[in-house]
């Protein structure tokens, strides 16, 4: 029983580990315009990233869908981001990809996460005009992705754990933020 806690306890604290790594890089590159340092954390990220999608078909579609949605909303737009990837593809070489039991519902989750990802980051950018407080709320934390993640492992329940998941690293991923926001001021 112990094991199981402390392996759960370890694969939340990854989710945490990615979402704030990749904040930190991000914001290091953006805000502290501090490139040479931003690649560590991105690293790391990716070390994270990778080594979570080995885990499971769910965390695998998940982080994939997160990785693919940013490829096209383009926000991958400095050289730095470069060594996250690398270090997702030497992950997912390295450990393995999981074994897929049902491709055609992975492809049909993959398809649901990269429409609510390509909400989110229309809604976010719409959010920074401020019209509707409420509104630009929930699309600046990125709400749409979080609720259909819940609500996709209502049909898909296996997916659960990865969804909670995504609630974990996106709080990595704010208090990253908070952090150097708190830092620069």
């Amino acid at each position: 029983m112990a094991n199981l806690v402390v392996e759960w306890l370890l694969y939340y604290i990854a989710y945490s580990l990615a979402g704030l790594t990749l904040k930190l890089g991000d914001d290091l590159l953006d805000e502290l315009n501090r490139p040479n340092v931003a690649v560590v954390p991105l690293a790391l990220s990716g070390v994270l990233f990778g080594l979570i999608m080995t885990l499971s078909e769910w965390d695998l579609v998940l982080l994939g869908a997160i990785v693919i949605g940013v490829l096209l909303s383009g926000k991958v737009n400095k050289p730095q981001f470069l060594v996250g990837f690398i270090m997702i593809g030497a992950m997912l070489l390295l450990v393995g990809v999981p074994a897929v039991s049902n491709g055609i519902d992975l492809f049909v989750l993959l398809l649901a996460l990269l429409l609510a990802a390509i909400v989110d980051e229309r809604g976010n950018d719409w959010a920074d005009s401020g019209e509707r407080p409420w509104i630009s709320f929930f699309f600046y934390y990125r709400f749409t992705l979080k609720v259909a993640v819940i609500l996709l492992s209502i049909i898909w329940p296996p997916f659960f754990s990865a969804a909670v998941g995504l609630w974990i690293f996106d709080t990595g991923y704010e208090l990253a933020g908070l952090g150097v926001r708190r830092w620069t001021t």
